[in-house]
């Protein structure tokens, strides 16, 4: 186990803020942790070469800050473990079959292990053996279900729901000007440090594709960035959308949408085209509570893309034509290319595993998936599965009229659209996890929606709709 500089830069930031900083700024310190997801604090060699992000690695600090004497945060975290009840299991299960499974089921079943030394094609796989990774995942996974325990406890403190919405602005903004940095410092001395935060032990891929550089900023992948961008994009898009800090929210959302249009990944637009499609559906199924500011806003816009997009077919034809090539590339191609063909043989995985062990699942770090679901399946099985499609109905909440639409409280908007963005974030990941890890974006956005709505489901929507300034939301929230 070696700390890397990175890890050394972090342990001292968390250990001034465990000193002198508050629970709230703990959390946004951890959030924006996340933002160094290509990095590493702590390097693991004795398991192949895997590492522990900051993201995990912070999660520690937030922990001693939780604890600490005399801050009476226990029946707070008591609640939080109540809450998220339903994920622990699921996390508990995962790491009791990742130990037995691989044993049990070892060298009944050939699979695509998580890390492949020398494959020989596209499609090789290996007998089922225990592997580092079953413990890697494992740790990933328990770092996972601490987020969302912590999580609810920092929500639920002073000022904790204000820094969740502040700091989720900052997130946008500092995530889409890294990305744009990143492209034009690319092959310049400026790239040094770009690489120095890439310290992770992931395969760094190639990034162009017939001219177009995709974005990728510290992350190691142009999908990884995407999916991160994605995740924030749609909190910051459903709270602008609930009148939570508008000024703040709306902007950060609006640039974020724009970083995953030229990201050239498949897995942005698959996003925000499964959002928007959300988006629409419901302000048909429901257009009484539709924001009409905010339509006004999104109608605007879209016509105001639609002539910049007009603009640029005539000033340059060729470029706009090798565009469309490039997102049908991204897209509609990617399906029956080679790499589409992988990833489905990955994904069947999940599901070959979970009837060879017959319903128990293969254990996490067992094999590598494209689907999060598909991951789940065949690594824990219908325990797992059922545990965490439960624990999405939880955190949803369908039947509650604040997931819906905005309400009075605007620390209730702040949970629903936390829920909105947890099951928004699950979309990419459905078609790209290699694990069934869903991550800690989610689970940070899971714990502030069980923490920031009461229990009750029927809270009355607020009629007519109130436009919350940020004054507003820093008094109640």
């Amino acid at each position: 186990m070696t700390p890397t500089l990175i890890g050394l830069i972090l342990m001292v930031i968390g250990l001034f803020l465990l000193v002198r900083g508050s629970l709230a700024a703990m959390l946004s310190y951890t959030m924006l942790c996340g933002l160094l997801s290509g990095s590493s604090a702590i390097n693991l060699p004795a398991l192949g070469g895997s590492s522990i992000p900051p993201s995990q690695f912070a999660l520690l600090f937030l922990f001693l800050r939780v604890i600490l004497p005399g801050q009476r945060y226990l029946p707070l975290l008591l609640d939080g473990i109540k809450q998220n009840a339903l994920l622990i299991i699921f996390v508990l299960y995962g790491i009791a079959a990742s130990i037995a499974a691989p044993r049990i089921f070892a060298n009944t079943i050939n699979v695509a292990p998580m890390r492949f030394v020398d494959p020989k094609s596209l499609f090789d796989t290996v007998p089922l053996v225990p592997t580092s990774q079953n413990i890697t995942t494992s740790v990933y996974m328990v770092g996972t279900m601490v987020i969302a325990v912590l999580g609810s406890v920092a929500c639920r403190a002073p000022g904790g729901a204000v820094a969740l919405v502040r700091t989720s602005v900052a997130i946008a903004w500092i995530h889409t000007i890294t990305g744009v940095l990143g492209i034009f410092t690319r092959g310049t001395p400026a790239d040094v440090v770009f690489e120095f935060l890439r310290n992770a032990s992931y395969a760094q891929l190639d990034q162009s594709y017939q001219g177009f550089i995709r974005i990728n900023g510290v992350f190691a992948e142009a999908s990884t960035y995407a999916s991160f961008a994605l995740a924030w994009f749609y909190l910051n898009f459903e709270l602008w959308w609930r009148g939570v800090m508008p000024r703040s929210t709306g902007p950060a959302s609006f640039i974020l949408a724009a970083v995953l249009l030229f990201s050239t990944s498949s897995t942005a637009y698959v996003g925000l085209a499964s959002y928007a499609a959300f988006v629409g559906i419901r302000v048909l199924l429901m257009p009484v509570y539709a924001p009409l500011d905010r339509l006004a806003i999104l109608f605007l816009s879209g016509i105001g893309m639609a002539a910049l997009a007009s603009i640029a077919m005539l000033a340059m034809p060729g470029m706009f034509e090798a565009m469309v090539e490039m997102i049908r590339h991204m897209t509609i191609d990617k399906s029956d290319s080679l790499s589409g063909a992988q990833r489905l043989f990955w994904a069947m995985q999940g599901w070959d595993g979970f009837i060879h062990s017959h319903g128990l699942g293969l254990g996490p770090g067992s094999f590598r998936s494209s689907s999060l679901f598909m991951a789940i399946l065949g690594s824990t099985g219908v325990i797992g599965m059922t545990t965490f499609l439960l624990y999405l109905w939880r955190v949803l909440a369908p039947l509650r009229a604040s997931t819906w639409t905005r309400m009075q409280d605007p620390v209730v908007s702040i949970g629903a659209a936390s829920a909105c963005a947890a099951i928004g974030v699950l979309v990419p990941a459905a078609i790209s996890s290699p694990s069934p890890n869903p991550g800690t974006n989610f689970a940070l956005f899971a714990a502030a929606a069980l923490a920031l709505r009461p229990r009750h489901p029927f809270l009355k929507p607020a009629r007519p709709l109130i436009p919350y300034g940020d004054h507003q939301a820093e008094v109640h929230a």
